[in-house]
């Protein structure tokens, strides 16, 4: 009779590594199911974020804006006749730039800048500055000419933004 015991204990033992096998299987999958659906809905959910790469060259260039303060020169104020012949400007100019470095160049190019922006703005009729698109143009034009004139290739590196404090037209 012993040896019938044993038997159903023997087979006991067998079958409990088999289903222990058998879960660990189930389970595994399972996970692997889960983590396939979850990576999968976060792809369609999140997939037109910008990558890795851009997404650090933008907190760097973020960053470095926060390190140090906006560097702002202020204009004399421009008085100019406008190209109509009928019309005055008068306007009130700030230029953000890079550094205190752009400033101090700014600063010795000062005749130059102010020819250049006084012949780009008598260049103008008041119908074309008096309109929101015709003021960004303007600025842009500014920009473009403040950096032509102190042999910048970049704006980051140079007048970075364009600001009208004052826009009278007469």
């Amino acid at each position: 009779m012993a040896k019938e015991v044993a038997a159903p204990e023997a087979a006991a033992d067998a079958a409990a590594p088999k289903s222990k096998k058998k879960l660990l299987i189930i389970i595994i999958a399972a996970v692997l199911v889960l983590t396939l659906i979850g990576g999968g809905a976060a792809f369609f959910l999140l997939g037109n974020k910008p990558d890795a790469e851009q997404q650090a060259e933008h907190e760097a260039e973020a960053s470095e804006e926060d390190a140090h303060p906006p560097v702002y020169e202020k204009l004399e104020t421009f008085t100019v006749n406008l190209a109509d012949g009928e019309s005055f400007l008068q306007a009130e100019i700030s230029l953000q730039l890079a550094d205190i470095k752009v400033q101090e160049k700014v600063k010795m190019h000062m005749p130059e800048v102010r020819d250049g922006l006084l012949r780009l703005l008598s260049s103008k009729s008041a119908e074309e500055i008096s309109t929101l698109e015709g003021k960004d143009k303007l600025a842009a034009e500014v920009q473009s000419n403040v950096n032509e004139i102190l042999r910048v290739k970049k704006a980051a590196e140079g007048v970075k933004k364009v600001l009208f404090n004052a826009f009278i037209i007469q």
